[in-house]
Order: C-alpha cells, then sequence, then structure tokens
C-alpha cells in the first residue's frame, strides 16, 4: 500500500517534471528571422532573412530570387525601417545566368504583433522580362 502512494506520487513528480521541460511552441518574438514570399501565380518567389543590426533596426541578408523554378543569386535591400512598418524591401535577381536583372519590390510593410507575417500594401515584380512589370497589392509575406 505505502509501495503504491510512492509509485503514484512518482509518476506526478514524473509527468510534472517532463510538461516544464517541453519547448515552448509560442512562435517568434522579432521581426528577425526567415521569410518567404511566392507571387499568386508561383512564378515568382524570394526568400531572406532579416537581422538586427547594431543601431537596433534591421538588416537584410541570405536572399534567394526564384524565377520558373530556377534559383538565383540575388541581393536585397531594406529601408524606412520604424518597427513594426517597414518602408520597402527590394530583392533583385544578382546572377549572370538571369536573362534580366529580375526583382521584387515590397512597399510599405508592417510586421504583424504575432511576428508571423510581413502585411504588405503593394508589391511589383518583373516578369517575364523587364519591361513587364506586374504590381500586387494587400499581400503577406509569411515564415517559411
Amino acid at each position: 500500500m505505502v509501495m503504491r502512494k510512492y509509485l503514484s506520487l512518482f509518476a506526478i513528480l514524473a509527468t510534472l517534471l517532463a510538461s516544464s521541460c517541453s519547448k515552448s511552441s509560442s512562435g517568434p518574438t522579432s521581426a528577425e528571422g526567415n521569410w518567404k514570399y511566392t507571387t499568386p501565380d508561383g512564378k515568382v518567389s524570394v526568400t531572406f532573412t532579416l537581422v538586427k543590426n547594431t543601431s537596433g533596426s534591421l538588416d537584410i541578408s541570405s536572399y534567394t530570387y526564384t524565377k520558373d523554378g530556377v534559383t538565383y543569386l540575388a541581393a536585397g535591400i531594406i529601408s524606412g525601417v520604424n518597427l513594426p512598418v517597414i518602408g520597402s524591401i527590394r530583392i533583385n535577381a544578382n546572377d549572370p545566368k538571369a536573362v534580366y536583372p529580375y526583382y521584387i519590390q515590397f512597399t510599405t510593410g508592417t510586421v504583424s504583433g504575432d511576428f508571423k507575417r510581413i502585411d504588405v500594401v503593394s508589391a511589383e515584380y518583373s516578369y517575364p522580362g523587364l519591361s513587364d512589370i506586374k504590381t500586387l497589392s494587400n499581400i503577406s509575406i509569411g515564415r517559411p
């Protein structure tokens, strides 16, 4: 009888310990991290990473530009950062194998309170060529 009480107490303590050690799945806690966007037609997608810089603002790094399934080396620039607002993000295909300097530009983005998306007022991208500009409005950039 005493042994049964100890086993029950041990089982309760083990359960409490296991639940206190589990990782939280509360999600991201800042705008820093990886982001991905794919155009509604599925023709263009970009990935990038936002990182905090020494002034406490954000820089952009680790970008890719994919057009029609081909991934190109890319370059990116971010400007007008005053969180939660981001003035603009631009990703350019910067690769010798790219026929044109393809790009996508997001204008007036707001990082959501849960840090899971950047809601963008407008965007434009070149597809299929530089003279063919497509526009988008009210889109969201998400976490991959």
